[in-house]
């Protein structure tokens, strides 16, 4: 419970709805802020005057690769914030309909810029839809004969996060009484971080992520990777997609999926231009930033309720303990 807590305790709408198109005009995709600022940052993309109060918008200065579907309007669309099996607008949370586990070692045309599986619940549909999916894995433990565990894991302290962790705590601090340089250095290596100037939003976010990484000794199979390692030797990948969104579909009950997701949906086109491909991974890569640091952060804040959860059962030990000895006396 306060994990979840933690993951929506003033949490901006997870759906922000800007838009993007293409030279002629044609919009791709909605997407959040971060996505439109990545284009303008490394000057692929003007913006486009909105009208006040509508969401942020931009044009790419280049011809993409890759335009929607014909008749597929699914990633052009406006979508709404609110948990896509109850209607609550309140607290939510992002779903992966294909568990991380799993969709982290899918190939690339499967995952990259694919939201169609990442829907938004509120935290107790997803708190019931995390526990549906036990099932899921239970199945495909004993049809790939790949038991479900995650002994072989550990954590480690990652060293760059923690030195920017302590730059934003610095920076942020009430009594502040830093001399101006320092401030600059200190505001430099969140920049080298980030790979842009931060905003003071941006650095205020940066004081609560964790600092811990999952490593994992090799030790033990990792079940994720090998079930889907099995998957794509038989060539079965979309197979397998389409058996995890049925799961949901069957598991959760959802009424209120956004307009075109669908069992069968296909990925985008994958993108082929030589001319485009550095502009391609560099825009994956950054995805994948993205996804590794909220893993990450995900894991950190579990461990910690876990320490939490410990620390409350020792001191309600010694507590007790201590009545005992008092009434002993």
């Amino acid at each position: 419970k306060q994990w979840y807590q933690r993951r929506v305790r003033g949490k901006k709408p997870l759906y922000e709805n800007c838009k993007l198109y293409a030279p002629d005009g044609t919009l791709l995709c909605t997407c959040n802020k971060r996505k439109i600022n990545w284009y303008l940052s490394n000057n692929l993309a003007e913006l486009v005057k909105q009208s006040e109060g509508e969401p942020l918008a931009a044009k790419l200065l280049f011809e993409p690769s890759g335009k929607p579907l014909d008749g597929s309007d699914f990633y052009c669309q406006d979508k709404v914030n609110e948990c896509c099996c109850c209607s609550r607008t309140e607290e939510l949370v992002r779903k992966n309909v294909i568990p991380k586990e799993y969709r982290k070692h899918l190939p690339p045309e499967f995952k990259d810029r694919q939201s169609h599986d990442v829907v938004l619940l509120c935290v107790q549909c997803h708190c019931s839809s995390n526990i549906f999916d036990n099932i899921m894995r239970d199945e495909l433990a004993n049809q790939y004969g790949i038991p479900v565990n995650y002994k072989n894991n550990f954590m480690v302290v990652n060293r760059t996060k923690s030195n920017v962790k302590a730059a934003a705590k610095a920076l942020t601090a009430t009594n502040n009484k830093i001399p101006e340089e320092r401030k600059q250095e200190l505001r430099g290596r969140i920049t080298e971080y980030l790979g842009h100037e931060p905003t003071a939003e941006e650095i205020m976010e940066l004081k609560y992520i964790a600092v811990n990484d999952v490593k994992c000794d090799g030790t033990v199979p990792d079940h994720g990777s090998e079930v889907v390692k099995r998957v794509i030797d038989q060539g079965k990948v979309e197979e397998f997609i389409v058996r995890w969104r049925n799961f949901f579909l069957s598991s959760m009950k959802p009424a209120y999926l956004p307009k075109g997701w669908s069992v069968d949906h296909k990925t985008r086109d994958k993108c082929n231009k030589d001319n485009e491909k550095e502009v391609d991974e560099a825009e994956m890569a950054t995805d994948q930033v993205e996804e590794a640091e909220q893993r990450t952060m995900e894991e950190g804040e579990l461990r910690e309720d876990i320490m939490e959860d410990k620390q409350k059962e020792c001191k309600s030990d010694d507590n007790i303990v201590g009545a005992d000895t008092l009434s002993d006396d």
